[in-house]
């Protein structure tokens, strides 16, 4: 008999634990169990946000605007396109925001010419690694 009153109060802790999350998550339960395997998580798992520092990127960001890039990113970093604007940080140094002004090199040695500002020069060489993030207009 004991373990029937058991069985009943771990199936009662489960569905006061489903109503409870139901009703107070900001997410719905059937969001987050979907079939279609959507992720609801996975958006805000890729974003980073980013608070921009001074004023080289103008008109595109202000400084202090804060702004979201893409960081899932994998697999695309050799082949972005001239003008993109990505996140870049380089070891114990603050991450930098720049715009792709050419890609040099191939395959494993691809690097890219990069600037801080809106126009083309001066430039300076990022390697693939660097690249952190990319923004992407929505």
């Amino acid at each position: 008999m004991g373990k029937i009153i058991t069985i009943f109060l771990i199936i009662g802790g489960i569905a006061a634990f489903v109503y409870a999350f139901q009703a107070y998550s900001p997410v719905p339960l059937s969001q987050l169990i979907s079939p279609k395997g959507t992720d609801p998580f996975s958006d805000s798992a890729c974003t980073r946000i980013v608070t921009v520092k001074g004023s080289s990127m103008e008109p595109t960001f202000k400084d202090g605007q804060t702004t979201t890039f893409n960081k899932c990113i994998e697999g695309k970093k050799a082949d972005l396109k001239v003008g993109t604007i990505v996140l870049i940080e380089k070891t114990f140094q603050p991450e930098e925001i720049v715009i792709i002004r050419k890609k040099v090199g191939r395959g494993a040695e691809v690097k890219y010419n990069v600037s801080t500002s809106s126009s083309p020069s001066p430039t300076k060489e990022v390697p693939v690694s660097e690249i952190k993030a990319i923004y992407e207009v929505k």
